[in-house]
């Protein structure tokens, strides 16, 4: 059996049951093996309310076993298994632009498979060399997701990432930047710029993956010992079913008029 961090542990055994049906015919290729690029460079939690699907019908279809979830105005969707639901969540006050989306996916048993937020207005932190530090991209793959040209920074992907502190720390989510052109930073962002209505936008389990100092850690901490153990860790079929969810997300089109 693959070795995974001590923080991840409980969460992989609940998905694994959670995720035994779901995943029947989804097997998908391997995102564990070292690239050299996330666009060219080497290698909040909130209180949820209850259960909430979208008041408007499905703008696209979704694969068999699964079901397609997008917000009451219409701006963003993405598909998900049946069986998961999406919840909204209360935002940070002062973090995000009036009338952003807030949503958290869940599986049956309450584990958070990824979130949502639009509208983010955190702005990037000043990152002197001193505090600089090597990362590395597990997975990166091209993301579509309003069918155009990016507006800025490099084309949207969808990417795994590690970043070096006291250990490795791990996440995965959207981005547009580039975390370092000499494969050093102080932190790397998991944001997409949605246009206008939507503004900047994530969709994974942080919008900004960082080192963490030993206090500053808890159970909701995914962190590793090697690179080997992340990438076992990322090498699963678990997880293979949260890469396509968070993948399939869409930024819908303004509505005519």
């Amino acid at each position: 059996m693959n070795q995974i961090p001590t923080s991840g542990r409980d969460t992989r055994r609940v998905l694994q049951g959670v995720l035994a049906a779901a995943l029947v015919g989804l097997l998908l290729p391997s995102c564990s093996t070292l690239q050299g690029d996330d666009g060219g460079v080497p290698s909040a939690s909130a209180t949820a309310s209850p259960t909430s699907e979208p008041a408007a019908a499905p703008l696209r279809q979704a694969r068999e076993g699964w079901k397609v979830f997008t917000d009451p105005g219409r701006l963003i969707s993405f598909e998900l298994p049946q069986a998961w639901v999406v919840q909204p969540l209360e935002p940070e006050p002062g973090a995000y632009a009036p009338d952003s989306l807030h949503y958290a996916v869940r599986t049956p048993e309450g584990t958070t498979a990824a979130e949502l937020h639009s509208g983010i207005l955190a702005p990037e932190d000043p990152c002197p060399d001193a505090q600089r530090t090597p990362y590395y991209v597990l997975g990166s793959e091209p993301l579509d997701t309003t069918g155009g040209a990016p507006a800025a920074g490099i084309e949207p992907r969808f990417v795994v990432r590690i970043i070096t502190g006291f250990r490795f720390f791990g996440s995965y989510g959207i981005t547009d930047q580039v975390g370092g052109a000499d494969g050093l930073a102080c932190s790397l962002p998991n944001t997409v710029q949605g246009g206008e209505a939507l503004g900047r936008f994530s969709f994974g389990d942080l919008e900004v993956l960082a080192p963490k100092a030993p206090a500053n850690t808890g159970p909701g901490t995914v962190s590793f010992g090697t690179i080997g153990e992340a990438e076992a860790y990322y090498d699963t079929p678990e997880f293979a079913t949260i890469r396509e969810m968070v993948r399939s997300v869409r930024v819908e089109p303004a509505p005519a008029g």
